[in-house]
């Protein structure tokens, strides 16, 4: 599993970096990615849409973490009455 999570962090860092490459000399930009241009956004737009990104990706490993500590702790032993 650890290979897997390095590989995709990877592939998004490559991607993040096509990104700003083809992007870094414009102001308000077209968005061009692997060759294909998107409409102009305003600048707020790819802000806000970046935060999401990171707000989304930290909570998402918050809660994976969360699930391997619930499988890792031992069960319970049932309660006696």
């Amino acid at each position: 599993m650890t290979k897997f999570k390095a590989i995709v962090l990877l592939v998004c860092g490559a991607a993040l970096a096509i990104f700003i490459a083809q992007n870094w000399q414009y102001s308000n930009p077209p968005l061009h990615f692997l060759g294909f241009q998107f409409l102009p956004f305003p600048l707020s737009a790819i802000i806000l849409g970046f935060f999401l990104v990171g707000f989304l990706t930290g909570w998402l490993a918050c809660v994976l973490r969360a699930k391997k500590q619930r499988q890792e702790e031992p069960p319970e032993p049932p309660q006696e009455n």
